[in-house]
């Protein structure tokens, strides 16, 4: 369960954006700046958070991107989910495909799926995981709340 730099990166821009005092749209120049990104690489991470529903760009002198929805309203999930194909614990999950070395192109199944000992371990973790990430907002994290939940722990 990898999270890529990509996720990592929004997570952290968009908590900075959080917590600067004006609602102005941060450009990727600046963003780039503070957070040590490369604007090539802020405007791949940003073209999925706005399809995602997640910021909204505004072009010209003064533009850059804003929230959509109040930080309150954007889970981390949302923002994970927006960013990475596929996090979960392990592939099976997702296709179907990875243990079984009989797998045939025509039956792509998991002939283990029922039976397998380890797919409910994975299927805990994924929830577990997901559960976590939907349970913050980017305003818990701008906040320092999922740290301090880290830390009773």
């Amino acid at each position: 369960m990898l999270i890529s730099t990509r996720s990592r990166y929004a997570l952290r821009i968009l908590a900075r954006m959080v917590t600067r005092s004006n609602s102005e749209p941060l450009s990727l120049a600046a963003l780039s700046e503070k957070e040590l990104v490369s604007v090539r690489y802020l405007e791949q991470i940003f073209g999925k958070l706005r399809r995602a529903g997640i910021v909204r760009g505004k072009r010209g002198p003064g533009g850059g991107y804003t929230l959509v929805r109040p930080p309150e309203e954007i889970s981390l999930f949302d923002v994970v989910c927006s960013l990475e194909a596929e996090f979960l614990p392990a592939s099976c999950l997702a296709d179907n495909r990875e243990c079984s070395p009989s797998q045939s192109e025509e039956d792509p199944g998991c002939p283990l799926e029922n039976s397998c000992v380890t797919r409910p371990l994975w299927i805990r973790l994924r929830n577990i995981y997901y559960d976590f990430l939907r349970g913050y907002s980017l305003a818990d994290l701008a906040a320092g709340r999922v740290a301090q939940e880290g830390e009773k722990t």
